[in-house]
């Protein structure tokens, strides 16, 4: 799938009204009759504008990019560019896997606009996960398809002058310091955009004095700033994908550059871990799903180490086994991030609030903390997912 740009109507950004986008869709083409198009927002409201426009002949997905995060507002300002970098990540995710991502229809890099393939009848990861609605492949099908990126975006299968190109064009600085800024700086300093009940406020204001955690999520930190294995998502969180009997798709790429091998695993598996803590009645089966991710992704990660590198270095006997124990144990670390900063940060995610009594919801939240500081602290000592079986007992 090449990415399609078409010839831009603008010449300068401006922010697209309803009417706006429907006159802006009509010229280019994609439906029959379009003079009868309907738009409802499909966006989270956290950061971009998504519309769904749709007659009884077609449905699409409209994305502008605005150039500061929704949830904050324009003190917190992004680069509309990560729409560009969004549309060719998909590129390359389908030029790998084909039917992976949704296919775009038409990028305008003025006007920060991507159209894209409507993904319905598939159901967004996260409410299916709340819903246990999921494909029995979801979770398997997301280790398999971070191996193959990741692997093919590597210096085990690229020429390396094409990975530096590569990554020189999808550096996207501005995104790849949001995710610092999110994931490893503003939970850890009592910032003001934490979020919690006010019974948790002890242990959010905690996490920024507890010195020996600190010196831990600062080496987490400096791998993610500093190690460049292959292009991860950088935001592969269950909201991020799609799934259904058929199809498994991931979307929402805009974060993406090149980073730790075990960043996106880490933040999927622990969006599972999450999700079964917030919900009891999953916990078990979402602790399953964490290990069916890792166990496709080394199988595929495997296969392809085995049989599709140039790297001569792939045959010294034993520097698969040190590669592969360097990525279980950065997605351990990186896992206890995401759920440090989805209990208590600005991400706030519905697994957490979906329970009303706020006791309860308190004391998921307060576990998932808990979860997250240990496999931060712990990494090192934790060589499998079964380690963490006492977690998620029933009886737990």
């Amino acid at each position: 799938m090449d990415v399609v740009v078409n010839e831009q109507k603008y010449t300068t950004y401006r922010f697209l009204e309803i009417e706006d986008i429907k006159q802006y869709v009509r010229s280019l083409d994609l439906f029959p009759e379009p003079e009868d198009i309907k738009v409802i927002e499909v966006s989270d409201g956290k950061i971009n504008h998504v519309y769904r426009l749709y007659n009884e002949f077609r449905s699409i997905i409209f994305k502008q990019a605005v150039p500061y995060a929704r949830v904050v507002g324009e003190s917190m300002p992004l680069p509309i560019d990560r729409v560009r970098v969004e549309a060719e990540v998909m590129a390359l995710y389908e030029k790998i896997i084909p039917k992976s991502v949704p296919s775009v229809l038409h990028l305008d890099v003025v006007m920060a606009v991507v159209v894209m393939e409507d993904m319905l009848p598939l159901e967004v990861g996260r409410t299916a996960l709340i819903n246990g609605s999921e494909s029995a492949h979801f979770a398997a099908d997301i280790g398999k398809m971070s191996a193959e990126v990741l692997f093919k975006t590597s210096d085990f299968y690229m020429p390396s002058s094409d990975k530096k190109e590569l990554q020189a064009r999808l550096a996207n600085p501005e995104m790849r310091q949001l995710t610092e800024q999110l994931v490893f700086d503003w939970p850890y300093s009592d910032h003001e955009t934490n979020e919690c009940e006010d019974g948790m406020r002890n242990e959010v204001k905690f996490l920024s004095q507890d010195q020996r955690l600190l010196l831990e999520v600062a080496q987490l930190k400096h791998k993610f700033m500093t190690k460049s294995d292959g292009l991860i998502h950088g935001d592969l969180h269950s909201g991020a994908i799609f799934t259904g009997e058929n199809r498994t798709v991931i979307f929402d790429t805009e974060f993406a550059l090149f980073g730790p091998f075990g960043f996106d695993l880490g933040q999927f598996i622990a969006n599972l871990f999450l999700n079964g803590i917030a919900f009891p009645e999953f916990k078990e089966k979402r602790f399953e799903q964490a290990k069916e991710t890792w166990y496709a992704f080394v199988e595929t990660f495997s296969n392809l180490w085995q049989n599709n590198t140039n790297e001569r270095y792939t045959k010294v006997d034993g520097f698969y086994t040190i590669i592969m124990e360097e990525i279980f144990t950065d997605l351990i670390g990186y896992a206890g991030c995401e759920l440090v900063r989805r209990a208590i940060s600005i991400a706030q995610i519905p697994d957490m609030n979906t329970e009303e009594d706020e006791d309860l919801r308190m004391a998921a939240r307060k576990k998932v903390l808990e979860l997250g500081k240990y496999m931060i602290m712990e990494r090192k000592q934790i060589h499998s997912l079964e380690q963490l079986s006492q977690w998620f007992q029933a009886s737990r």
